[in-house]
């Protein structure tokens, strides 16, 4: 589908334009090609204490597909993913807080005057963000999802939200 092949199995990069996949009968399929994408996705990392159900609880994956505009969301991690999807609930209207252990956003090996200049922006249209903050527990409430975190002076702070995007 629009000139893209997928071919499934274990490959290995050989030269700058070659890859040699071995598929799942045992074969070997040599793909020749100008350029070579790697897609490996990704997965959610686990976050004990609280199980991901794609509803309340939802990876990038469920943040996608949400039922209804939530009036709140704790995002946790400021990877460039949940970032952009935090962005995108909080101009359809979710109040959104992002908490992040370390000091800036975009996650590691981001360009730190990129990610300030993104914070100031997410910030100036109503995204708040908790950096140097580390979540200690997460749990279902009747009022939604409740986070614990706590910021680097030791002060602990609770959130709840309707969803959680871990």
């Amino acid at each position: 589908k629009n000139g893209i092949t997928s071919v499934h199995g274990t490959g290995t990069i050989v030269t700058p334009n070659q890859v040699i996949v071995k598929n799942a009968d045992g074969g070997r399929t040599t793909i020749n090609t100008k350029n070579i994408l790697i897609a490996t996705g990704s997965e959610v990392t686990p976050f004990p204490g609280i199980e991901v159900d794609e509803e309340t609880v939802v990876s990038s994956t469920g943040a996608l597909s949400l039922k209804e505009i939530p009036k709140s969301l704790t995002l946790i991690g400021a990877g460039v993913i949940g970032v952009e999807l935090g962005s995108v609930w909080q101009r359809l209207g979710t109040k959104v807080t992002t908490i992040e252990f370390l000091g800036n956003i975009g996650g590691m090996g981001i360009d730190l005057e990129v990610a300030k200049s993104l914070q100031r922006s997410l910030t100036k249209q109503g995204m708040k963000f908790k950096l140097n903050t580390k979540v200690l527990s997460a749990e279902r409430t009747p009022e939604g999802i409740k986070v614990t975190a706590e910021n680097k002076k030791g002060k602990l702070e609770e959130i709840t939200s309707d969803v959680l995007l871990v």
